[in-house]
């Protein structure tokens, strides 16, 4: 669980993302390849593109300068969009994807993947795996996330280009 320092500067960069006009989706201290990394997922109608990641940036940097002594010692910054595979971070993103596929990760490294039933409240959702039913505490994931699925649609075909005559 982040420390109160943590808890504060998430929410004041989350205020900060959203005050720039993007929808703050989450945000996510890991651990990849030994380096901390300070993950913040932002959404915007029309979608993400390189500048609006480059404008966050630019404005949480600045921020995160200001309060480095509460994060952690090395740590490298992202922003993102939230991508095909979304990470789920609240009780309200996965009531907005019941009837959908999504992966989490439970503490003690056990990951389920099926279908969101329902959310029962800030507490807990229920997961169908395999067609029975589990409810899951929100305490008890590490990490959600959404799973992309491929829709299938018609084959591409290929047009065919005569040859040119000699």
């Amino acid at each position: 669980m982040l420390n109160e320092a943590l808890n504060k500067i998430f929410a004041d960069l989350k205020e900060q993302i959203n005050d720039l006009g993007y929808d703050c989706i989450g945000l996510e201290l890991t651990t990849d390849n030994g380096m901390n990394v300070l993950t913040a997922y932002l959404d915007i109608p029309g979608g993400v593109d390189i500048n609006d990641c480059e404008i966050v940036s630019r404005s949480i940097s600045e921020y995160l300068d200001d309060v480095e002594s509460d994060m952690p010692e090395k740590y490298y910054l992202a922003v993102s969009s939230p991508g095909l595979e979304r990470p789920l971070f609240t009780p309200d993103d996965y009531a907005a994807y019941i009837g959908k596929e999504i992966e989490v990760f439970l503490a003690g490294g056990k990951a389920k993947k099926g279908t969101v039933v329902s959310v029962g409240g800030p507490d807990s959702f229920v997961l169908r795996v395999a067609n029975d039913d589990c409810s899951i505490a929100f305490s008890d994931v590490k990490r959600g996330k959404l799973v992309y699925k491929e829709e299938r649609g018609e084959k591409k075909a290929f047009k065919k280009i005569p040859k040119k005559k000699k």
